[in-house]
């Protein structure tokens, strides 16, 4: 018996998510900006650049906006180049610190250009199918890590496994009301200085939330498959100004959790904003290989959601706000014109037995006709249903390469977020699965 009580209290202690961090009382101190994704992680692809590839660059300028200012703040990034770093290491970086405050910076997007607008999200049980996909889509770079099934800090969680989310539902976040007020504060900001869709303050299962002991919030700053907001995204004065948004946040936090004053004046050096304001230019991106794993994206509300997460009384309110026009007004000037569609042909061999890796182009509450216009002319493609959402596919490929030729001939298309997946005779399973099971074939 006294054994099990040692194994329990030594569980509680280095399960990293409720224990007590020895940190000053009521101050920031440290703070852990975690750009998204990175290295063989590419996050959502738009039309000319990656999520890993902003968020790396929004963080930065963010960083060097808290160092400028509150320079006894030590600014931490999980990482600081284009390298891969597992979830459970961000979170473990920001427990090792003892962190103050940890902040995670996405870009959202959408199989349809449609949806427009920043949100942020702690850690919760999700109060809509939309935000679960959006936590499932993060944590899937989970199956991108190698040999991830023996982390333990994973614990057996696959991210496309509904039965893996049970474990949040035991969940206590000590930090949850700290968490919702920076949450908040960021969103008034997005607010006050973009005009675009506020899609409000949420709660998902995002794994590495879940992993950190202290205020934690993922802000999706704009959708990347929205050509505009990617645009906007890639300019100077686009992410200078999520940058300062970022920064305002983090002084009305500070100044709250520390009950001083925020500085009457912020110092703010970056280029594309104020005096160093000029012409609203994008900059060119680098070309970087598509990812042969992108992570499923299911069909979410067209637009956005019509109404924010609930949160209880004594939590922060927030309200979903929409532009008149899918383009919103300050981020008009970066519209992009949409690319010329090609045809898709498709002459391989079908093969089912085994393992065959397909490329899933569309999603749809309802099944479609045949020669619907939502498939833009394309034939040949197989349908299946999971967790009531029809799902088209084309293809039986033996390789990942030949389906990710398939998936650039579909990105012509006009089905920019086009995702290999993978079937063992005929039924899906991971990607991580299928090398697998390939390598055992072998």
């Amino acid at each position: 018996m006294k054994r099990l009580f040692i194994l329990f209290i030594a569980l509680f202690i280095v399960s990293g998510v409720t224990y007590s961090q020895k940190r000053e009382p009521g101050k920031v101190k440290t703070l852990v900006i975690d750009p998204g994704h990175g290295g063989d992680k590419p996050g959502a692809i738009g039309k000319q650049c990656q999520e890993k590839e902003l968020t790396l660059s929004i963080a930065k300028k963010f960083g060097k906006l808290v160092e400028d200012n509150y320079p006894d703040v030590k600014v931490i990034y999980t990482r600081k180049t284009d390298v891969d770093v597992a979830l459970s290491e961000r979170a473990n970086i920001a427990n090792r610190a003892k962190a103050d405050l940890f902040i995670s910076i996405h870009i959202n997007s959408h199989p349809t250009s449609v949806p427009v607008g920043m949100e942020t999200y702690v850690m919760g049980l999700s109060r809509s199918r939309a935000n679960m996909e959006v936590a499932k889509k993060e944590n899937a770079d989970i199956l991108l890590e190698k040999g991830y099934k023996d982390n333990n800090d994973y614990k057996g969680f696959d991210p496309n496994s509904p039965e893996s989310y049970v474990m949040f539902a035991m969940y206590q976040n000590a930090y949850i009301n700290k968490s919702l007020n920076f949450a908040q504060f960021t969103q008034d900001q997005y607010k006050s200085a973009i005009k675009t869709t506020n899609r409000g303050v949420k709660q998902a299962e995002f794994f590495v939330l879940y992993k950190t002991a202290m205020p934690a919030v993922l802000t999706e700053v704009g959708f990347i498959s929205n050509p505009t907001e990617e645009a906007y995204m890639m300019s100077d004065e686009g992410q200078a100004t999520i940058a300062v948004c970022l920064l305002n946040a983090f002084a009305n936090y500070k100044a709250q959790e520390e009950a001083t004053a925020k500085p009457k004046k912020l110092e703010i050096d970056l280029p594309g904003y104020g005096k160093n304001k000029g012409k609203k230019t994008t900059p060119q991106v680098d070309a970087v290989a598509d990812s042969t794993e992108n992570t499923q994206t299911q069909q979410e509300d067209a637009v956005a959601e019509t109404t924010p997460a609930t949160q209880e009384e004594d939590k922060p309110q927030t309200n979903v706000e929409f532009p008149e026009k899918n383009v919103p007004p300050s981020i008009a000037p970066f519209r992009q014109e949409e690319p010329e569609i090609q045809t898709v042909v498709r002459k391989d061999e079908v093969v089912v037995d085994g393992v065959t890796y397909r490329v899933q182009f569309l999603t749809s509450e309802k099944a479609l006709n045949e020669g619907a216009k939502e498939f833009k002319g394309v034939t040949g493609y197989q349908e299946y249903k999971q967790d009531g959402v029809y799902r088209y596919t084309m293809g039986n490929e033996k390789t990942v390469s030949k389906a990710k030729y398939l998936q650039s001939e579909l990105r012509k298309k006009g089905f920019k977020d086009a995702f290999v997946i993978a079937f063992y005779n005929g039924k899906r399973i991971s990607l991580q699965e299928a090398r697998e099971l390939q390598e055992q074939e072998q």
